[in-house]
Parts: structure tokens; C-alpha cells; sequence
């Protein structure tokens, strides 16, 4: 499975409507199942916003705490300069989680095999409420339910203990980035069966991977963003891939896959 991180983050300003987007329209092109990955925590008037840092500073023209804005005072800032000269609209828009589930859901209807990949950030300053939220949101649409096309990824144990409760049914991956700490041997947190680890984490400690496919766990590692670095996660197991180019790594794993299969 390839999931697009932040959307097709290696095209457009990251999780804009331009890189959610672009994402989508390369799945309507290719005829290729994509995960969409986003990062979610509120603004200061309680809307779910994609977003990966607390703070604007690093992807807008503008500085502080994303939390302590409104919704209405985040539209107005600039998130696409620090990527591309002369932005288009899309280009510098955030793009709220309600906004980005009914692009999905309208993916869908005409055939575009699109699913979410929703992460819970953690810390921030109203806790499992993130989680709350993104329930809320996703009930209207029947995807708190089996068959979901909905994943909840989160760093946080707290979080996905959240996300459990309240969305027994929708598939859940525990995010692990500087250390296996307590899970080295493979073994995930009770109802979890997939994990995603970073790939510079997995560089540093290969064996993990065996170990964890062992007690037959799904591993979807981020961030692979060039051949090479599919190439080695491919060979050794993984079962997701989270990128920024998904283009990339499609080639990547097709030519892997022909290789594999005995196909010249």
C-alpha cells in the first residue's frame, strides 16, 4: 500500500488543497490505490486542521501557534510561498480535516480508489479530544465502522487507545520514530496489528523487521523518498510504503515486483 504523506508533498506545498489534490489525481490517472496521509489537531475555535506542526512558523509566511488562531485567521495565511514562487490559491490554503474527508468521500463516489490515513497529533493542548473530533467527523460518512477506508496513525498510545474506544472497527498503526523502546521485539500494544516506523529508525535496527513480521504485524515505514530507499524496504518485507512521491514509489515496486516474479 502507498500512502501520500502530507498529500503529494514531493509536488506541492504540504497538506494544502493543492497537494491533496495533486494526490487524488494522480490515483484518478493511474488507476492506483493511494492512502492519503494527514496530520490533525485543533485551531483555537475548535476546528480539526491538517496541519503537521503546532506552529505556523515553518510552512507559512507567518508565525505562531496554530492553536491559539482561529480558522478563519489560518485561511488568510500564506502556505504556499515557502515552496513555490507565486502560489496558486490551492497552493497556499490549508485545508481542514472536514474539508479533506468530503474530498475524499467525492473521490469515491466516481471510482477513485482513495482512503485516509489520519494522524492524531500529540502533544497538544486539548489531548484525546483530537480524537473525539476526528470520530465526530467521520461518523456522517459510515466510516466509523468496518470496512472504513479509514486508518488512525498516531505516536501516541493514549491517542490510539482514544481511537479504539470510540472506533473499535477501523484499523489502527502505532507511529514509532527515535526508538523501539518497549515494542523491540516485535510486539505491538493490545487491538494494534500494524506499525509504522521511520525508516532512518529501521536503517539503524534492520532486525526489527523480522522480528515484527514474525508475530504477523503489517509494517508501514515513512519517510522512503527515493528508489533506493523502497527498494531496500521492499526487500525486506514491509507492507506500506508512506512518501512523498507515491509516483516514485509505484515505479519503484513495479519494477521490483517484475524482478521478483521472474519477468523480464
Amino acid at each position: 500500500m502507498i500512502y501520500a504523506h502530507r498529500g503529494y508533498a514531493a509536488k506541492e506545498p504540504e497538506m494544502t488543497w493543492a497537494s491533496y489534490r495533486a494526490a487524488i489525481d494522480w490515483a484518478e490517472r493511474t488507476g492506483q490505490p493511494l492512502g492519503l496521509e494527514c496530520d490533525v489537531h485543533y485551531s483555537g475555535d475548535g476546528h480539526l486542521i491538517c496541519l503537521h506542526d503546532l506552529t505556523v512558523d515553518r510552512t507559512s509566511t507567518s508565525h505562531g501557534r496554530a492553536y491559539d488562531r482561529s480558522l478563519a485567521e489560518l485561511r488568510i495565511l500564506d502556505f504556499g510561498s515557502w515552496r513555490t514562487r507565486r502560489p496558486s490559491p490551492d497552493q497556499r490554503r490549508l485545508i481542514t480535516l472536514a474539508e479533506l474527508i468530503e474530498l475524499t468521500a467525492v473521490a469515491r463516489a466516481r471510482g477513485v480508489d482513495v482512503s485516509l490515513a489520519i494522524e492524531t497529533k500529540h502533544p497538544n493542548p486539548r489531548g484525546t479530544e483530537v480524537e473525539d473530533g476526528v470520530a465526530a467527523l467521520l461518523e456522517p460518512y459510515g466510516w466509523t465502522t468496518l470496512g472504513s477506508p479509514v486508518r488512525i496513525i498516531s505516536f501516541s498510545l493514549p491517542g490510539l487507545e482514544r481511537a479504539g474506544e470510540l472506533m473499535p472497527e477501523v484499523p489502527r498503526t502505532f507511529l514509532i520514530e527515535k526508538d523501539f523502546g518497549d515494542w523491540w521485539d516485535g510486539r505491538l500494544p493490545e487491538g494494534i496489528t500494524t506499525v509504522g516506523p521511520d525508516y532512518e529508525l529501521l536503517l539503524q535496527e534492520p532486525d526489527y523487521l523480522a522480528r515484527a513480521l514474525e508475530r504477523g504485524h503489517g509494517i508501514d515505514v515513512w519517510n522512503p523518498n527515493t528508489p533506493q530507499e523502497v527498494t531496500w524496504c521492499l526487500d525486506r518485507g514491509v507492507t506500506g510504503i508512506t512518501t512523498d512521491d507515491p509516483a516514485m514509489a509505484a515505479r519503484t515496486i513495479a519494477r521490483w515486483s517484475k524482478r521478483h516474479s521472474g519477468i523480464a
